[in-house]
């Protein structure tokens, strides 16, 4: 059974302050990735829209493995499938 499914979740990103603009360059770069905050200090909260769980959890591993990503911590996640 193949049903498609959709996911929005959104995320805090731990980033190295010095390096925030290059770290929020490469975030947008991801699709369905939006950038809706962010702190001096560091952090910045993404929202994430994706097909699958799968193609959410990639990306959130490909967010965490950009130089002076410090560590990605999910804070909502809703799924169900798309009619």
């Amino acid at each position: 059974m193949n049903e498609t499914v959709g996911v929005i979740s959104s995320m805090i990103v731990q980033a190295r302050p010095e390096q925030i603009e290059l770290i929020k360059t490469e975030i947008e770069n991801f699709a369905g990735a939006e950038i809706t905050a962010q702190d001096p200090s560091g952090k910045i909260i993404v929202v994430l829209e994706a097909d699958t769980d799968r193609q959410l959890a990639d990306t959130m591993q490909k967010i965490g493995e950009i130089q002076g990503v410090l560590g990605v911590n999910l804070v909502f996640h809703h799924s169900e499938k798309a009619n």
